[in-house]
C-alpha cells in the first residue's frame, strides 16, 4: 500500500486498460481472446490425445494469428495439449488438492491441532489463489501446483494416522479393561477333587 503512490503511470495505464479496451496500447486483451480461441480450435481438432505436452504454442504456426504463443489459461492449454483424458486427470488433480484440505477440516474437528488448522487455512487461500491465476496463465506444468497438491494431502494423512493410532489405543485399553472386568467376575474354580 505505502508503494502505491510511487508507482509509474504506465502501471495504472495497464491496471486502467483491464475494464477499458481503447485504454490498451498492447492490446493484449484482443491477443488473449485470439489464444482462447485458438487452444479451443486446438481442442476440437485433437479432442482424445491433444496436440502433446507443451506443444501448443508450436501447433499449427502457419494459419494461427498468435502463432508461437502459450494459451494464457490453464484449462486450455491442458484441453489443446493433453486432450480430453488429459483434462479429466487434471481437473481430478485438482478436485483432490481442494478435497484434501476440506477433510483435513473436517478431521481437525475430531483431533484439534493448532499448527495443521493454520496449515489448512493457508494451503485452502494458496489454492484458491492458485486457482484464480489459473484462468489467467499456462502453469499447468510447473511445480506450484503439484508442490500445493503435496502440501494439502500431508496433514490429512498426519491426522488420519494419528486418529487411527488413538482409536487403536483406545480400542485396546476398553479391550483390557474388559478383560480384568469379566475375570474379576468369574468364580474361582477349586482345584481339588469333589467326592461322591
Amino acid at each position: 500500500m505505502c508503494a502505491l503512490p510511487v508507482l509509474p503511470d504506465t502501471y495504472w495505464q495497464r491496471i486502467a486498460s483491464i475494464t477499458d479496451e481503447s485504454k490498451d496500447d498492447v492490446q493484449s486483451s484482443q491477443a488473449r481472446r485470439r489464444l482462447f480461441s485458438e487452444s479451443f480450435d486446438a481442442f476440437m481438432a485433437n479432442p482424445l490425445t491433444g496436440v502433446g505436452a507443451g506443444e501448443f504454442k508450436d501447433w499449427n504456426p502457419l494459419q494461427r494469428t498468435e502463432a508461437w504463443h502459450e494459451s494464457h489459461n490453464v484449462w486450455l492449454q491442458v484441453g489443446a495439449e493433453l486432450g480430453i483424458f488429459g483434462l479429466a486427470a487434471f481437473l481430478f488433480l485438482v478436485f483432490r488438492a481442494f478435497y484434501s484440505v476440506f477433510r483435513t477440516r473436517r478431521l481437525l474437528r475430531r483431533d484439534p491441532s493448532e499448527i495443521l488448522d493454520a496449515h489448512s487455512a493457508a494451503m485452502a487461500a494458496s489454492l484458491t489463489g492458485w486457482l484464480v491465476c489459473a484462468f489467467f496463465a499456462s502453469v499447468a506444468y510447473n511445480w506450484t501446483f503439484y508442490y500445493l497438491l503435496a502440501l494439502a494431502a500431508a496433514p490429512r494423512e498426519i491426522l488420519r494416522s494419528s486418529i487411527v493410532a488413538s482409536f487403536s489405543a483406545a480400542r485396546v485399553r476398553r479391550t483390557a479393561t474388559a478383560k480384568s472386568v469379566f475375570r474379576s467376575n468369574m468364580p474361582v474354580m477349586s482345584t481339588a477333587k469333589v467326592r461322591v
